[in-house]
């Protein structure tokens, strides 16, 4: 199985091939609706029970042979750039591949229900298909080059999905600000390609053999070229701390960072499942991904400036979640919060703890995303939660699911957030303080404002009678019942005493396990439960007659200016839209109105307006007449003639 793994990225685009030029085609509205969903959920199923073997098969090998290239075939041969068209399959890789298609076949499952009837259905099926397969050779790459492939293929499928409902003018919008801001991080992986292969002559990870010829890998060789020295205007650098700047940068904007991360809210434009599947297993996942992959490669200069990113936008993220109103802003803001801490996790150096947290959050943020699409489909598309109430006894699986996933991601023992982040919270007690203050703080926001939302959500009486709430159909609950279940349960992938996690990815990172803190995990579960319980009694109980449509927080009438800069994430968006975005707007009609026009089409143009000149100057000799032509030779005659007669 191992020597098939091309298998699991193939079935997904062949999916995606099938909706996108058959099943359009065959039978009525009906019949193609229900064709697409099962096409796209068996591609999908089938690439995780191939992912499922694989991983089994892997883990039975020995540990220092969790290495399996698979070359398809050399996709780029051009001088000394060597690039094959390859696919690995290690622990890392094994991890990422099952939270892919494991968390995406539920996803993929939960959408039959929730976008019945949309007129586009086949279109959106494929569109998640794509998804996937991107995703996949994004985490199965064996070279850089591959994996920039998954990268943009992500970028563009994001784009596609968010704007799914492009009619809608937020939906457009938020689509192209998605595209834009993460086309910033790309130019920066892309230099960071071109310098890893000008310091190391070859983009791949690992070395191998291609073609019968042995090819280095860039990251198993990090250590002898990163540390070298070289002068950039005046200031002297490693090589390594500007190849990991420039992938930082990429980081901040495909895994929503400070200051890139203005564009993951608003990706709540699209339909929820699209939001469930970039917040939890696909596109924002790629940027720890990246930092995890390539980790020899990081210097202490930029392993400090990543902390530091990572744990501020925790704490933005965090305050900005508290004041929202709308249901998937909030986890939208949670989302970006939660990166920060896989973020700063990578920072600290402690990467299994980053992709433990990475994998636990992929699965309750899943649940939860998913619990707000089951909310909004029973409440008739209605997503501010001052118009919501109640819905506890109208809704009961939903309900049930989603406090399992709201108390995992405050961090509430024994679920799988607690033992995630408290790693990460942990850690940082030993490593920097203020880190420590800052990651806990945001656990403390983080737990309030799920209590807050709860409370607006499923408690006191239903303050808008314009809908008739009602529980989702068997399709969309009972994956909301799996996750909850693997939510209780995902704990114990690095529990204390047995880290299997640890063990697992010690081929690739190379970490000893961590040490549990009783003290500290007490604390925090206490802290978590009382800042949920904080949250849920002033919205359920002391202000729940203040909470009316349209009407402002309570919060509000003590913090005033601060809570709408906490309700608007900091200003980062205005900040942005009062400076770059007009410079650049201008710059762009500039080249639109003028350079193209006037510059290239002139140019292209006056070329075509030469000639047509010239074939005028021509046309007057050449016009059929015979005298015409007995006049030319005539005076070509007397012109020789005086030539030589001159010569002569």
């Amino acid at each position: 199985m191992l020597e098939l793994i091309w298998l699991i990225p193939l079935l997904p685009f062949v999916g995606f091939l099938l909706n996108a030029l058959l099943v359009g085609r065959i039978g009525d509205a009906h019949t193609q609706e229900r064709s697409a969903g099962y096409v796209a959920v068996a591609a999908v199923a089938a690439a995780f029970v191939l992912a499922l073997v694989a991983f089994v098969q892997l883990g039975n090998l020995p540990e220092e042979e969790r290495l399996v290239n698979v070359n398809l075939w050399t996709w780029i041969n051009a001088g000394d750039l060597v690039v094959p068209f390859g696919l690995m399959f290690d622990p890392l890789t094994g991890v990422m591949t099952l939270l892919v298609t494991g968390v995406g076949t539920l996803i993929h499952i939960y959408s039959i229900g929730y976008m019945h009837g949309d007129s586009r259905v086949v279109r959106y099926f494929a569109y998640l298909n794509l998804f996937i397969t991107m995703m996949l050779f994004l985490v199965m790459a064996n070279n850089m080059l591959l994996l920039f492939l998954g990268w943009e293929g992500v970028g563009l499928c994001s784009f596609l999905l968010i704007g799914y409902w492009f009619e809608r003018k937020s939906a457009s919008s938020a689509a192209v600000k998605a595209f834009v801001v993460n086309r910033i991080g790309d130019a920066a992986i892309l230099l960071a390609m071109m310098t890893i292969f000008l310091q190391f002559g070859t983009l791949n990870f690992f070395d191998m053999i291609l073609d019968g010829a042995e090819v280095i890998g860039f990251v198993e060789n990090a250590g002898a070229v990163a540390q070298q020295i070289v002068s950039v205007p005046g200031q002297d650098f490693r090589i390594g701390t500007i190849i990991s700047f420039l992938l930082l940068i990429g980081v901040t904007g495909k895994s929503a960072q400070i200051p890139l991360f203005v564009w993951l809210p608003d990706a709540m434009a699209g339909p929820t499942p699209v939001s469930a599947l970039i917040h939890a297993a696909t596109m924002v996942t790629a940027g720890v991904y990246l930092i995890a992959r390539t980790h020899p490669i990081f210097t202490d200069t930029t392993l400090g400036l990543v902390t530091w990113i990572g744990a501020l936008t925790a704490l933005v993220a965090a305050t900005a979640a508290v004041a929202q109103w709308d249901i998937k802003r909030v986890l939208a803001y949670s989302t970006v919060s939660q990166l920060g801490y896989m973020v700063a996790a990578a920072g600290m150096g402690i990467y299994v703890a980053a992709i433990f947290h990475l994998l636990t959050h992929g699965i309750f943020k899943a649940l939860l995303f998913l619990g707000s699409g089951s909310v909004i489909h029973g409440t008739h598309d209605t997503q501010d939660m001052r118009k919501m109430g109640g819905l506890r006894t109208a809704m009961p699986y939903t309900f049930v699911t989603y406090l399992i996933g709201a108390a995992a991601l405050a961090g509430v023992f024994p679920l799988a957030g607690f033992w995630s982040k408290d790693e990460i919270v942990g850690h940082a007690l030993t490593h920097t303080i203020p880190i420590f203050i800052i990651l806990f703080l945001s656990s403390l926001l983080t737990a309030f404002y799920m209590g807050r939302q709860l409370a607006l959500v499923f408690w006191g009486e239903q303050r808008d009678h314009s809908y008739h709430a009602h529980e989702s159909g068997a399709v969309m609950w009972v994956p909301l019942v799996i996750l909850a279940a693997l939510t209780v349960v995902a704990g114990g992938l690095n529990l204390p005493g047995s880290h299997w996690l640890t063990d697992w990815l010690f081929p690739v990172m190379e970490e000893e396990a961590a040490e549990f803190k009783i003290v500290l995990g007490v604390v925090a579960t206490l802290a978590a439960i009382g800042a949920g319980f904080g949250g849920w009694y002033l919205y359920a109980v002391r202000w729940a007659k203040r909470i009316k449509v349209d009407a402002k927080d309570p919060l509000y009438r003590g913090m005033g200016d601060i809570w709408d800069t906490m309700a608007e994430a900091w200003f980062f968006d205005t900040v942005y839209n009062k400076t770059i975005v007009p410079g650049y707007r201008s710059v762009a009609g500039f080249f639109a109105q003028v350079f193209d026009p006037e510059g290239i089409d002139g140019l292209v143009n006056g070329v075509g307006r030469a000639f047509g000149w010239a074939s005028n100057g021509v046309r007057f000799f050449q016009n059929g007449y015979v005298r015409s032509y007995a006049l030319a030779f005539f005076l070509g005659v007397v012109v020789i003639v005086g030539y030589l007669i001159v010569a002569l």
